[in-house]
Parts: C-alpha cells; sequence; structure tokens
C-alpha cells in the first residue's frame, strides 16, 4: 500500500474471511483467514497459506454478508502463519487489460449498454456474478467473477466511471462515414442496409485478417455509429439466417453463406461497394487493438 494508505487509522477486526481466486495451471483456489485489522483502503488478515504478492482476489466475510476484489499488497510469514495486506479497490482505468494487451471493455464485458443506468447495471451485475461465482459447481468461473466484480466497482461509482468513459473513448474505433447516410437510420429500407452493411464489416474483416475473423456488437455500434438497441434485432435476424454466427468472446464472424450473399447483393445496391475496401486499407481491419473480446 501507498504511504497516505498506511497513515489511515487501522480499526481492529476478528472476523473469518475466505478467499478465492484463479490459478491458470491449478484453477479455482480457495483460502481461509482471520481478519486482524482494517482501513479504508484496505485489511492485513491472516492464512495460513501464502498468497502471491500482485495478485487479484475475491475477499468475503460471511460474517457480515460482504465480499469484493481486493489486491495482495504483502505478504509475511509469521511463525507458522502468514500476514496479508489487502488492497480495497480497483486498478487505474485503463490498466485492467485483456490477453492481448488492450483495455478491457466493461460494457461489454457486463453485455450493456454504454448509456446504462445505475439501475440496469446493478441488476444485470447481481445475474451474472451469481453464474460466475466460484461456488457455484455449475458455472463458476473465478476469473471471470473478479473481472465482472471489476468492471461494477468502476461503473457503480461516478467518478470511477466518468475517468474510465475518458479512456475508453480514446481506444474506441471512429464510425465509417458511409454509416452516416440517413439509408442507414430512417425510410424502410433502413434495417435492410443495416444488415447488409454488418456483413460487409464481416467480409473485410474476414478477408483481410484471417486470423482476427470476428467483430463484436459494441464494434457494430462504434463503427456504424447506431445503437445496440436497433442492431439487436438486426443481429438476430441474420444469425437466424446463418449469415452470421457467434465467434469467440462476444465476437460475430461471417459465413459462407453471409459471404454469397453479400457478393450477390452488391451489383445491384452500389452504396455498400465503399465498405469493401482494398488491401490497401488493411491496417483498418487488423488485429483488434484496444478491443476487449
Amino acid at each position: 500500500m501507498n504511504r497516505e494508505a498506511r497513515r489511515q487509522v487501522r480499526r481492529p477486526i476478528d472476523c473469518e474471511v475466505t478467499l478465492s481466486w484463479y490459478d491458470r495451471e491449478a484453477g479455482t483456489q480457495f483460502a481461509r483467514g482471520r481478519g486482524m485489522d482494517m482501513s479504508e483502503a484496505g485489511a492485513r488478515i491472516e492464512t495460513e497459506q501464502p498468497l502471491t504478492v500482485g495478485s487479484c482476489v475475491f475477499a468475503r466475510v460471511p460474517e457480515y454478508l460482504v465480499g469484493g476484489t481486493a489486491y495482495v499488497r504483502h505478504c509475511t510469514r509469521r511463525g507458522s502463519k502468514y500476514v496479508v495486506g489487502l488492497e480495497i479497490g480497483v486498478p487505474r482505468a485503463g490498466s485492467d487489460q485483456a490477453t492481448d494487451g488492450s483495455m478491457t471493455d466493461y460494457y461489454e464485458l457486463l453485455q450493456i449498454s454504454p448509456a446504462a443506468e445505475m439501475e440496469t447495471i446493478h441488476r444485470v451485475y447481481k445475474i451474472m456474478v451469481t453464474r460466475y461465482h466460484p461456488d457455484n459447481p455449475h458455472t463458476g468461473d473465478a476469473e471471470k467473477f473478479l473481472r465482472l466484480t471489476r468492471a461494477y466497482q468502476t461503473l457503480s461509482d461516478p467518478n470511477k466511471r466518468a475517468a474510465y468513459d475518458a479512456s475508453r473513448r480514446r481506444e474506441l474505433p471512429h464510425p465509417l462515414p458511409v454509416f452516416e447516410l440517413k439509408e442507414f437510420v430512417t425510410g424502410v429500407d433502413a434495417e435492410t442496409n443495416r444488415r447488409l452493411g454488418i456483413l460487409c464489416l464481416l467480409y473485410n474483416r474476414r478477408r483481410l485478417s484471417p486470423d482476427w475473423p470476428g467483430l463484436s456488437l459494441l464494434d457494430f455500434e462504434s463503427l456504424m455509429a447506431i445503437p445496440r438497441e436497433h442492431l439487436l434485432f438486426t443481429v438476430w435476424f441474420l444469425k437466424e439466417r446463418h449469415y452470421l454466427r457467434p465467434a469467440e468472446g462476444a465476437q460475430f464472424e461471417i459465413t459462407s453463406e453471409g459471404v454469397e450473399f453479400v457478393e450477390s447483393s452488391l451489383p445491384a445496391r452500389t452504396i455498400f461497394q465503399r465498405l469493401l475496401r482494398g488491401p490497401q486499407d488493411e491496417a483498418s481491419f487488423g488485429p483488434p487493438e484496444g478491443r476487449a473480446s
């Protein structure tokens, strides 16, 4: 912990603390400890096994029915036990990264709109953490559980959410100009145009970046400047027609049926030819830099 945190008043505590975390080699791990003291920034507990400094754990206090994410800042052996210092809270905005080094998109992780109200954030988080809690024998996933908790702790705090949103906006792709045309927004053909627009984006992605062929709903929302509420029906229809399919993570990729549909539709609809870029624009459709899967 930093010096300011250490100077905060510590209050003695005496209660059981349960810890859970995910180890890539050993899977979900559990430990029990006893609370020693705490401050607004963190707590010290005593455990029978050492914890890795810098690791992220989920700490729960059954006696008070509370829990949250904590980070192991020090672990010192004392006799047959270990004194562990936990820092409560979340990493700085932008420091939570996906496996490819990009910033995790908390809205995509919680499957909510960036404009979601606090009530929606709380409701969705409650449903998802119940599903992925390590104690759930069927769907428990400690790593995803911790990521969901970090997302909720950021988005449920107005100041942290504002800072996170600012970082996120810098990483999002800019809308493509063609989608600003009225043909994609109003009129009888707007929905049909959005369907073909999504397929053109996925067509390019598959052709120019075969190792990264997928795009997420959030990618569609950002590239097309169309709210996801308007895109949900579009994606549903394309899945039903087998023109696209779910890919790794929360992404979608085009199918062979979708490719044939795009190629047969383009000659009669010149507006979409702008979306099929040449190899010189490959950088625009390369690996998803700054985007979470």
